[in-house]
């Protein structure tokens, strides 16, 4: 039973690893060849965000710091600015994960679409304070809502296609991960 809990959590890990991996691959490909788009969701966010919400240890915070910084790197990003946030974000809702452990998916949706507005918004303030160069607000705000739309797909195919259910409350006091 522990062997097989064991290797079906570090199944997880890998499959975020590897997701995040692509994602990140696929955003530095030079795909776009005319004038730029809408911008797109946030993937590695979102799915952060969903596992950390059904099965906290399937998300080490050694992977979010990985991932994030990696992305800001490679991304041309503020290093470390997006970085920090995901893992104050993610560390609050771990923390916070009992209390809505229970509750409808509809609360669930709108925690972290505080969550991730919350982020945008912190973004926006410490790079204006620190007068760095910064994406328009209705850019930042499009990829934030991008991401609060595609959540309830991440949650969704996490559900019914890697059988990531939500864990309940009781197995979290009861110190499973």
């Amino acid at each position: 039973m522990g062997d097989e809990f064991q290797r079906r959590l570090w199944g997880f890990r890998t499959v975020y690893l590897l997701f995040g991996l692509s994602v990140i691959f696929f955003r530095i490909l030079p795909l776009e060849t005319g004038t730029p788009g809408l911008p797109g969701p946030d993937f590695i966010l979102c799915v952060t965000l969903a596992w950390i919400l059904r099965q906290p240890g399937s998300v080490p915070l050694w992977a979010i710091l990985f991932l994030f910084l990696l992305s800001d790197f490679l991304l041309q990003r503020p290093p470390g600015l997006w970085t920090g946030l995901a893992v104050v974000a993610t560390e609050t809702l771990r923390n916070r994960r009992t209390g809505i452990a229970e509750t409808p998916f509809l609360f669930e949706w709108a925690v972290v679409a505080g969550t991730i507005l919350a982020m945008v918004m912190c973004q926006r303030v410490i790079l204006w304070v620190l007068v760095a160069d910064q994406p328009s607000l209705g850019l930042s705000l499009m990829e934030g809502l991008a991401t609060i739309v595609i959540y309830p797909l991440v949650v969704i195919l996490s559900k019914f296609i890697l059988g990531m259910d939500k864990l309940p409350a009781v197995d979290l006091e009861s110190g499973k991960p």
